[in-house]
Order: structure tokens, then sequence, then C-alpha cells
């Protein structure tokens, strides 16, 4: 597999367009009163109503525990989610939204969805698909890169 200039060139590029995707999404958390991973962590519980593990949310976010601890803790003051044992191992916690959780994170999730329906929208079904297919083949591929040089010994 070769470098090239060209790959530079459009890796940069495809850099500052993904960071002003994260600057997008960060701007309208924090116009809602949430950090960018408080809004990945309300993601994960609204789309996961049968409740979601604190260990799952860690590893599919990519946080630490004590961030989602944090902002679990923080929901749970405002009275956004529910604690209950999983009826598969009673060890396990799930969190689950509570109807006003549900209510807050329908007010933030719903209006980003539909925002990002309607941008996709603009795109034609094949730029669409073209969209979707590669960006999943870039995250497969910089997920391999990046576990590489993780568990790289230097």
């Amino acid at each position: 597999m070769t470098v090239t200039a060209k790959t530079k060139d459009l890796n940069r590029m495809y850099t500052r367009l993904r960071d002003t995707q994260f600057s997008l999404y960060e701007n309208y958390a924090r116009k809602r009163g949430l950090q960018s991973k408080s809004l990945l962590i309300l993601l994960w519980l609204y789309h996961t109503p049968g409740g979601i593990s604190q260990h799952s949310i860690a590893m599919r976010t990519y946080s630490t525990k004590q961030v989602v601890n944090a902002t679990v803790k923080s929901f749970a003051r405002k009275g956004y989610i529910a604690v209950t044992a999983s009826a598969e191992d009673k060890r396990k916690k799930l969190l689950t939204l509570t109807d006003t959780g549900r209510d807050f994170a329908a007010s933030v999730i719903e209006p980003m969805d539909k925002a990002e329906e309607k941008a996709l929208a603009r795109l034609t079904a094949e730029q669409q698909e073209t969209l979707v297919q590669t960006t999943a083949l870039f995250a497969e591929k910089l997920t391999e890169e990046l576990m590489l040089l993780a568990n790289r010994k230097d």
C-alpha cells in the first residue's frame, strides 16, 4: 500500500470536512445544554429503548467509564434515566430513559435526525449510497489502522 501525495492531500481535505461535521454536532449539543459526548450518550439511550449498559455505551462511544458515569449521574439527577437490573444478568445494570428523559431526548435528537435526513435527501440516491458505503468502508479501515497503532509496542 503506497501513500501518495494525492492521498495525503485528500486525507487533509477529508479531515477538515470531518472536523467541520464534528464541530457542527458539538455546537448543536452546546446550544441544547449538552457536551458533545453527552449528546452521543443520549443518542444511544434514545435509540436503545430496551436499555443499554454503561459498559456498552463506553465501548460504542469510545468514552472512558468515568465520562460515561459522570454523564449518567447528571442525567439521573435531572430525572432523565432509570437504572434497572438486566433480566439476563442481575449484576449488569441497564440504563433506560424515563418519560421525562425520552421527552428531552426527543426534543434534541428528532430535530437533529430530521436535519440529517433533509441534508442526505438533497443528494441523489447514488450519492447517498456511495456516501454510506464509502464512509462505512473508511471507518472499518481506520479502525484497523488505529487498533494496530494502539497495540504497537514501541
